[in-house]
Formats: C-alpha cells, structure tokens, sequence
C-alpha cells in the first residue's frame, strides 16, 4: 500500500517557533523557525513516503472570519520574528521541491479534507495526517490515520471509538456542544465534555439531538434550546470546506522525491545548518536500504 502523507505546515511552523531556542544567523537574525521546521520534516522523510505534501493556512483571512469575525481573535498576535522566518521557509520549500499547498481564503484543515476526499476510494493508498487539531480526526477510516507529531503515536478509528464511543464523523457535532477555545469557538454553557459526549453517542449529531430535545429534561434541555443557534453556528464554522482548487491536482503532483546533494547545497551550504549534514546523510543511507514494512 502506498503512503500519503498530509503535513500540516501551519503547526510546524509554530512548533518549530516554541521548541527550539533562539538561533542568530550572521546577521543576528532569529531563524529557529527554519531551522526546526527542516529538522522536523526531514524526520517525517524517514518511512519513505510515497507521496508528500505540506498544506498551510491562508495568512491573511478565510471564509470563516468572513463569517465570524471573532474567530481565532482570542490568539495572541504572532512574534514579528516568527512572522519574519516564515517566507524564507517557503521560500526554501520551494526550492526544495517539497510539493505544497496555500490557497487563498482556506486553512490547512480544509486543503487536507478536501485531499483525502478525492483519493480516499483508492484502496491502494494510507492516509497519514500528521497534526494537533482535533477537527480533522473526522476523516478517520480504515485508509487514514492521524498522528498528533508532539506524541508521535498514530491514532485510527479504533482508537478515537475507545476514546469518545461515539464515530469520528461526529466529533463536530462534539465540538459544536463543548466549543475550541483554540479557534474562539463558543460552548453550549454547562453541557461539559462528560454531557456532551453522551448525547452524541445517543443521537449522533446535534441535528437528531434537536429533533428528539423532548426525550432529554431538566437544565441539559434547557441550556440546548438557549443556545440552539450557536451550537449550529459553531458546527458550521468548524465543518471542513472543500477545496475546489484541489480537485484540479493529481495525486501524482504529491510524489515524494527527494535530491540529496540539493538538501545538502541549499541546508547545510546556504543556510549554514552544519548539523544537518549528518541527519540528511543518515536519510540518505535509509533511502539506500531495502523498503522496510512501515510503522504505521
């Protein structure tokens, strides 16, 4: 079975930002950012994925801000010197031929939907998703794993069903009833994880909680009706968009190649990133060995 892998770029780029430490170029310029976020991709390089690609967020605004203006406005503003790092990262993503995705007015979440949804019928590719954000913990089937990279464990749909016992196409209906503070998405007040996670494994979704609201009682019925409107406000803020865009692209246009010597020229020579001259080469070995049967 060949291997898909779907990076959400947006993360790494803020992991990279706050896990490594300040790194000064010969200007004096911070460029931890790219540094890590090579370091990082270059270990996702490791189980030979057949196919690769790194989606990232629209920088200015997309369709949900349009629709609430609120959103993510609860985030404190990005570092001037993280904001500064992120055009030589593409730039050198570019240069590196790493196939990727920005598209105007959509976030990586939905680039990475709208991927798997137009591959998934072919039973000859796994999904790997590698990312935090819960919402896309939807798209788990038998052919698409998610992986959180700061726990580096591949989580299925096994696993989300002995989580929440409840199927993964209805975590935003989950969602939609306990908010994401992350996004600025508001919560059906009192109905806490514990509630809300039963009433979807009742009734599935909030649409079949609403027309049955006279089968629940006593506060729980009352705050759902108070708060009716946004709860399905929430879902659609947090429901995946398709991207047109992306059913233009081949699943060819992901393959996965990688030029040794262009990663050494342009890392190591260019940038001045010495140590990673020994993990491209230690990369370059693994490339060389017979293909081992994936973790994952």
């Amino acid at each position: 079975m060949k291997k898909l892998y779907l990076i959400d770029g947006s993360w790494y780029l803020y992991r990279a930002y706050y896990a490594f430490p300040e790194m000064p170029d010969r200007d004096g310029h911070n460029i931890n950012v790219v540094y890590g976020f090579f370091r990082m991709i270059l270990k996702l390089f490791h189980d030979k994925p057949d196919y690769f690609v790194i989606a990232r967020d629209d920088p200015t605004k997309t369709h949900r801000h349009e629709i609430y203006p609120e959103y993510k406005a609860n985030r404190v503003k990005a570092p001037d010197d993280f904001k500064a790092q992120i055009p030589i990262v593409q730039e050198l993503v570019n240069k590196l031929n790493i196939p990727n995705l920005i598209i105007p007015w959509y976030e990586a979440d939905d680039i990475i939907a709208s991927i798997v949804k137009k591959h998934n019928e072919d039973s000859e590719i796994l999904f790997n998703i590698f990312s935090a954000d819960k919402d896309l913990k939807q798209l788990l089937n038998d052919n698409v794993i998610f992986t959180d990279p700061s726990k580096w464990t591949p989580y299925k749909t096994k696993d989300f069903i002995q989580e929440f016992l409840f199927q993964p196409e209805n975590i935003l209906d989950y969602l939609a009833l306990i908010g994401d503070s992350a996004d600025n998405i508001k919560w059906v007040p009192g109905i806490w994880p514990k509630w809300a996670g039963t009433l979807i494994q009742k009734y599935q979704n909030i649409e079949n909680i609403y027309q049955h609201i006279d089968e629940i009682s006593g506060w729980i019925k009352e705050k759902l009706l108070d708060w009716k409107e946004e709860a399905f406000k929430s879902k659609d803020l947090i429901s995946l968009l398709n991207v047109p865009e992306v059913n233009t692209i081949g699943i060819e246009d992901y393959r996965f190649d990688i030029d040794f010597n262009k990663y050494n020229e342009i890392l190591v020579k260019e940038q001045n990133f010495v140590s990673m001259e020994k993990a491209i080469k230690e990369l370059k070995n693994k490339f060389q060995m017979p293909q081992q049967t994936s973790l994952f």
